[in-house]
Parts: C-alpha cells; structure tokens; sequence
C-alpha cells in the first residue's frame, strides 16, 4: 500500500479537526446596527461633492432670503415667524433633493453590488436611507432656523421696533415635521424610479402638474390629492377643517411611494 494511501486520512482528519478549532475560536459574525448603517449613509450623502454643493446651495438660498428680508423691513416689530418661512422656502424646495439623491446613488454610482453585499438585508439599508435623509434635512432646517433668529434679532435692532417670537416652538415644530414629510416623500420617488435625474424631475412636476390641474377638472375634489396644500396646512398648524383631505394626500404621496419603493429596491437586480 502507498504512503499516501496511509497518510491521506490521517492528514484529511487533522485539517478538519484544525478547520474546526479555528471556526469555533472565531467570534461570531455580527450584522451591522442600525445606527452604523444611518452614519455610512450620511458620510455618504456629504462626501460627494455633489451632496457638499447641494446642502451649500440650501444655506446660501437662505441667507440670501434672510438678506432680502433685512432690505425690506415692515412697520412695527420683526417676527421670528416671516424670516423663518422667508429663509425655509428655498430649504423646503430643494432639500427633498437629499432624500432623491439618498435612495439612488448605490445605482446611479454602481455601488449596489458593494453596499448589498455587505449588508444583503436591503430593506434595513434603505431605511436607513430614509432616516439619514431626514436627519441631514433636520440638520440643515436647524441652521436655517438659527439664521432666522439671528435675522429677526437684526432686523428688530435696525428697525428700532424691536423683535418677537412668538409662536415660535409651533413655527418650528411645523417647518420640521413638513420637512420631514417633504424629504421622505423626495426618498420614495428614488427608491420607486431609482435614477437621480429622471426621480427628481417626477418629484417635482408630478405634483406640481396636479396642484395646477386638479382643480381646474374636479373642484373642490382635488383637495383630496394635493400635497402642497397638506404641506402648507401641516406647516401652519391648522388643518381648516380638512383632515381627512390632508392625511390621503399624504398616504397619497408620501406613504404608498415608500412602499412602492421600499418593495422595489428589495428586488432590483444588481449588476
């Protein structure tokens, strides 16, 4: 009988008893958190210099604003709540922009391949997608509010009339949970069409398209559908009346597209 013969078992059962002892002294393999997940995709989002100029954008729409505001002083004291929604009205435009560029870097860029190999549950990573979206907004919301206090405190010195800010915690409270919603909303289109410019172009004249020509076709009916005019109530405070009207449309527009595109992005091919 040869060697080999006689050493081939006798070396196979000692690599395996070796490859058993290394796998059991190796920790167990553990998923990435959650929160680890939302900082990637915020580094991500400020990295590129595309996310740099865009969030840059934002702040300078806002000062510009707040600059204007400052020129044009009115009569009497300087509210909090007219430089806030004068500096927010750029922020409120462009920002879903993050939430656009969020959901579909890892195809535009080709990095799908990457990003779900190494995290394959691909419903966690969007949502954290989704949440980083939002936590950038929030972040650029807060800066843009702290312009508009150092603005209302300004423009009440060079007035001579004096500033107040009154109203101002449901001013904010109504900027940042429409900002919110107008972010998420921004998301969901990414992840339903999943090309940058082709999802921001929808996200912009879809909506807008139906502000302009629901109520030309079905009334008083096409409050039922409209998105700003949720928005503008939400950001007020104030439903008028109309909370059946305000919570479709932003089922509508916000929640089925999230869906939509939630269940998209879990079976998209990666190439």
């Amino acid at each position: 009988m040869a060697v080999s013969e006689i050493t081939s078992p006798v070396v196979a059962a000692t690599l395996g008893k070796h490859r058993a002892a290394v796998a059991t002294s190796l920790p167990p393999a553990r998923a990435q958190s959650f929160l680890k997940l939302v900082t990637i995709e915020l580094r991500k989002s400020v990295n590129t210099r595309s996310g740099r100029f865009l969030i840059l954008g934002i702040l300078a729409l806002a000062v510009a604003a707040l600059t204007w505001q400052l020129t044009h002083l009115t009569d009497g004291k300087q509210a909090f709540d007219g430089y806030l929604s004068a500096a927010s009205t750029g922020v409120l435009l462009l920002l879903p922009v993050i939430g656009v560029m969020a959901m579909t870097s890892e195809w535009t860029q080709r990095t799908a391949l990457t990003t779900f190999t190494l995290s394959p549950r691909r419903i966690r990573v969007q949502l954290a997608k989704f949440t980083s979206a939002i936590a950038l907004s929030a972040v650029v919301l807060t800066v843009t509010a702290l312009l508009a206090l150092a603005a209302t405190a300004l423009g009440g010195a060079i007035s001579g009339d004096g500033s107040t800010y009154a109203g101002l915690g449901g001013a904010l409270a109504g900027a940042y949970l429409t900002t919110a919603l107008n972010v998420v909303m921004g998301a969901a289109f990414g992840a339903v069409i999943a090309q940058t410019a082709v999802a921001i172009l929808v996200f912009f004249v879809a909506p807008t398209a139906w502000a302009l020509a629901g109520p030309a076709l079905f009334k008083d009916n096409a409050n039922w559908l409209d998105v700003f005019g949720a928005f503008g109530r939400i950001a007020e405070r104030d439903l008028h009346g109309m909370l059946p009207e305000t919570l479709t449309a932003i089922a509508v527009w916000v929640v089925l597209p999230t869906i939509v595109g939630l269940w998209a992005s879990s079976r998209r091919e990666v190439k």
